[in-house]
């Protein structure tokens, strides 16, 4: 038990943060029975596909060595899926972009998989979290070091970072810039100051700053962002301009339980 175990109950037992998010979106494609889906980074325990079973229609892909063998899972690179054109109503990730050095080549993937007006979803630590940018600047030995003393043995994983998607100007880039992207909605998500539960004064401050920042809707700031984007359709179809009308960040602003705020 963490010293701050009765902290995160007291002030974050109601506060939607990234992996329950993530799976209210996964359990509402699934009540609309959009299938299949595709959990591209689903770790050596593959949660997901655990928790929602096989009527989910769910596959997951990682690198990992070490998946499980009563779950279809597959061993791969998300930079080169061993899936055809069009094969995915929804694609989700969690804790897998900070990682990658190419992400506009998995975002190419993740659209080359999708069925036309498929929705991937990806949560992802924000770049300018101050964990993040300790991560950013700090060698990978020390991330090793600080996990291991941190949490117990084998708890997390520790992974290479480079932050390289990890804003919402890189995705609003992306949409405006490449237009096979409508981005549905992106948001800031709170989480309990993590990398701070090693002190109860620090991981209160660590509070404060979270409660200030979710207030201010700052969403550059938050620990963790979540990124709902849409495989673009032919703009020829003339319904395709009501569908989606975009702002000047390439947002689309339809009405949709997708793009509520957290």
């Amino acid at each position: 038990m963490r010293p701050v175990d009765d902290l995160i109950r007291k002030y974050y037992s109601d506060v939607p943060m990234g992996e329950r998010v993530l799976a209210d979106l996964v359990q509402e494609v699934i009540s609309q029975k959009r299938f299949p889906i595709l959990d591209a980074g689903c770790g050596r325990k593959a949660k997901y596909l655990r928790r929602f079973g096989p009527e989910a229609q769910l596959v997951g892909i990682d690198l990992s060595p070490q998946l499980p063998k009563d779950l279809p899972v597959v061993r791969g690179d998300l930079v080169s899926l061993p899936f055809r054109d069009n094969s995915f109503y929804f694609v989700f990730s969690r804790s897998v972009f900070e990682h990658l050095p190419k992400p506009d080549e998995v975002l190419n993937e993740f659209h080359r998989v999708l069925k036309p007006g498929g929705r991937c979803a990806i949560v992802t630590p924000n770049r300018y979290d101050y964990s993040s940018l300790v991560a950013w600047v700090t060698p990978q030995t020390f991330h090793e070091y600080f996990i291991r003393n941190l949490y117990r043995l084998g708890a997390y994983d520790s992974f290479p970072v480079f932050y390289r998607a990890n804003t919402p100007r890189y995705f609003e880039k992306l949409a405006l810039e490449k237009r096979k992207w409508t981005i549905v909605r992106i948001s800031g998500l709170r989480h309990y100051p993590a990398n701070l539960s090693f002190s109860r004064i620090l991981f209160r401050i660590g509070i404060l700053y979270d409660k200030l920042l979710a207030k201010m809707n700052c969403v550059s700031l938050q620990p963790s962002l979540l990124v709902v984007l849409e495989k673009a359709t032919p703009l020829s179809e003339e319904t395709a301009a009501d569908e989606h009308v975009l702002d000047d960040k390439g947002i689309s602003q339809s009405a949709s339980v997708w793009t509520q705020k957290t």
